[in-house]
């Protein structure tokens, strides 16, 4: 059997079903999960919490359910990417619906994302009533404005992103460590988001 000629650093999900691989040559590229949807015949990985749920070493990928993908086949596979799309490379880290609020009865949801290759590590977020011309707001937020943000431990918890408060708390200044944390614990727990 042949040794792997790819290492895999790290991986990161996004929101559209993509993968940006770190491999161990510094080089990042992006992977489209419906590759191996096709080519393996693994339509679950349509399903967010499927795709979100994996697990990586440095020789493959693997998703639980499914089963793996060696670091040569995702090299492969996949494509460059540049830092201009990194930076747009966004992971749900929470989101939460308190509605019924005094602003709102039905919609009023709160949440944060995670750029994991961008110094603006953070997006938090507010809809409220949803839809076309709503009302709320959000913003990108570097780690040190995270920090200094007196809110930010309300806005987790109200996301629903409890868990995430120690993981950030023992990561507050090491960026790229804090976000390895907070995508391994995202992807741990899209098996059951609760």
């Amino acid at each position: 059997m042949n040794s792997p000629t790819r290492k895999i650093k790290s991986v990161v999900p996004n929101e559209v079903w993509q993968l940006a691989i770190v491999f161990d040559d510094g080089t990042i590229r992006l992977f489209n999960a419906s590759v191996a949807r096709e080519e393996m015949g693994w339509p679950q990985l349509a399903y967010p919490q499927t795709f979100k749920h994996f697990s990586y070493s440095e020789s493959a990928l693997t998703w639980p359910l499914l089963g793996n993908v060696t670091a040569d086949y995702l090299y492969d596979n996949s494509a460059p990417v540049t830092q201009a799309t990194l930076e747009h490379h966004a992971l749900r880290l929470s989101y939460k619906n308190q509605a019924p609020t005094e602003e709102d009865a039905t919609h009023h949801v709160y949440g944060i994302y995670l750029h994991a290759f961008s110094e603006a590590l953070f997006a938090v977020g507010e809809s409220i009533g949803g839809g076309h011309a709503e009302r709320g707001g959000s913003r990108r937020m570097t780690l040190r404005e995270w920090r200094d943000w007196p809110g930010w431990k309300e806005h987790a918890i109200l996301s629903g992103a409890e868990w995430a408060i120690p993981i950030i708390e023992s990561h507050i200044d090491d960026p790229e460590m804090l976000a390895d944390r907070l995508v391994r614990e995202i992807c741990r727990r899209a098996a059951d988001p609760q």
